[in-house]
């Protein structure tokens, strides 16, 4: 084991809890709480509503309606949206309206074809939505706009669903709260003195705050996940390749770091998050299965509840480690073989993710170079940013000056962590098969304060690991704790086993209720 990212993992932990009773301090007065939703509409999931249209039981122009005006109630309290189209969402609604009372279209004809007929989503402003912001939230691209739609975007269109907005996010993506300089910050609906976690925040805040349905987002190490975790919500980090990831910004050329990069769907409702693979995969050639029944009792259910407790590792609490054991004693009930996994490899999963994402990517700059200079000083910019003079927020500077350090790993340490990646990946795939599932951390705690979280260096290890991989991996909503936040957990499985991550999902809810919403009707 080498101590470089353990060290930096513990020294921030330090700084942390030197700088809690400032925290606290900070945030001693709780914000007001969001609205709750008035609108019956608003209570049922994108499947009921796309069947509720088709039938013409409900109109799309009311649906779509109904959301823009929750997204207009919510946003000023948690500031998630960064652009948007609600008059062109009205027409094409009713047009949609007007289709199906022509005739121009049949129930059976987008039953089976645009299953999301007249149904609302959003997109994560990195997921290009031809005509709105794609600035990747940094000073230097303000203005620029999607010149066309992200194929994933495109999937969506095709299936019926109507975009409405596209939400913030980190600059360029680079890190765990969804703080730039263009367009602020996202604040966590449930408590705005807590993150909503990133870089999908603006998505994980609007559809946490009841306000969207189905989102977009993209993870390369957690960031469809986390801020799902953080906002309550489900997420799924699907199998790489099979939803397309092109139209994406930022990206990179290098093929390894477009399989660890991903693109995929984020949901209130369990049975969204699944119909939402369905649509994005569509033009996969592998048979995921997606429809394929799941017998729980026949599901081999690995669980560990943190990591290992080893220097420089934070610790999972305890409202994260009580979700998974409620999860386990669930399944235990229902008959399925549950195994409470020995990997002693997984306490080593911090540094063996950091070194072998860097060892094998070309990075994309975090902080991106303007058009006058050929690249960015990181510590210059931080100490710019300390009298307010530089172009960057100071999360990515941070971020930057991690990337600069090599993630505190030697480089030459590269062909060892991914050896020992290599081997954890066999020996995983070889215990979960082809009807495996394993019950997992998706972050050490829930949504930590404002500004804390880039001191949590070490919880990342949990949701990078499943990108590092290739597993697909789903975030599970399970209730709320004394502070009235989200906790949960993530499900992962063998790659093209998504099924059996949505399937394990949609139980937990059943189960456990899945997400909470903020504020009581």
């Amino acid at each position: 084991m080498k101590w470089g990212v353990r060290i930096a993992s513990w020294l921030s932990s330090l700084i942390l809890m030197i700088l809690q009773p400032v925290f606290l301090y900070l945030n001693r007065v709780q914000p007001p709480k969001l609205p709750p939703t008035k609108n019956s509409l608003l209570q049922l999931s994108a499947t009921e509503l796309a069947k509720k249209i088709r039938l013409r039981q409900i109109s799309s122009e009311a649906v779509v309606a109904a959301y823009i005006e929750r997204i207009k109630e919510v946003n000023p309290f948690i500031n998630a949206v960064v652009d948007e189209r609600y008059e062109d969402a009205l027409r094409e609604a009713r047009d949609c309206d007007k289709m199906l009372e022509s005739g121009q279209v049949t129930i059976d004809k987008i039953t089976g074809t645009q299953p999301l007929f007249g149904v609302p989503f959003t997109v994560k402003e990195s997921c290009g939505l031809k005509g709105l912001s794609q600035t990747g939230c940094t000073r230097v691209r303000r203005g620029i706009k999607a010149a066309e739609d992200s194929l994933i975007v495109a999937s969506m269109k095709r299936a019926g669903a109507i975009p409405l907005c596209v939400t913030n996010t980190p600059e360029l993506c680079s890190g765990f709260e969804s703080t730039n300089l263009v367009y602020g910050t996202t604040v966590n609906p449930y408590d705005g003195r807590y993150s909503a976690g990133g870089s999908s925040g603006g998505e994980g805040a609007l559809i946490g705050a009841g306000a969207s349905l189905i989102g977009i987002g993209s993870d390369l190490a957690g960031s469809i996940r986390i801020p799902s975790l953080f906002n309550g919500i489900f997420g799924h980090k699907p199998t790489p390749g099979i939803i397309p990831i092109k139209g994406h910004f930022p990206i990179s050329n290098n093929p390894k770091f477009q399989t660890y990069l991903v693109v995929g769907p984020m949901a209130r409702f369990a049975e969204d998050l699944h119909l939402a693979v369905k649509v994005m995969s569509a033009d996969c050639k592998q048979n995921l299965r997606l429809d394929e029944p799941i017998d729980i009792a026949k599901l081999n259910v690995f669980y560990m509840v943190d990591a290992g407790r080893t220097f420089g590792i934070t610790p999972t609490n305890k409202d994260t480690r009580n979700a998974i054991f409620k999860a386990v004693q669930y399944f235990e009930k229902l008959g399925a073989n549950v195994i409470k996994a020995e990997m002693a490899e997984m306490s080593e999963s911090c540094e063996v993710g950091i070194g072998s994402l860097f060892a094998t990517t070309e990075m994309p700059p975090i902080l991106m170079p303007s058009t006058t200079k050929d690249n960015v000083n990181s510590a210059l910019e931080l100490l710019k940013s300390l009298v307010g003079q530089s172009e960057y927020s100071k999360s990515a500077i941070f971020m930057s000056i991690f990337k600069d350090l090599n993630g505190c790993v030697f480089p030459s340490d590269g062909p060892i962590y991914l050896k020992k990646l290599e081997d954890l990946r066999i020996k995983l795939l070889k215990q979960l098969g082809d009807d495996g599932v394993f019950l997992y951390p998706t972050f050490t705690r829930g949504a930590p304060l404002l500004g804390q979280s880039v001191f949590h260096i070490s919880a990342g290890m949990y949701c990078l690991l499943c990108n590092l991989l290739g597993f697909p991996s789903t975030q599970v909503p399970m209730g709320l704790d004394a502070k009235g936040l989200p906790i949960g957990f993530q499900v992962f499985a063998a790659p093209h086993q998504d099924r059996l991550c949505l399937g394990v999902a949609r139980e937990l809810e059943k189960a456990f209720g899945g997400w909470t919403p903020p504020t009581k009707s």
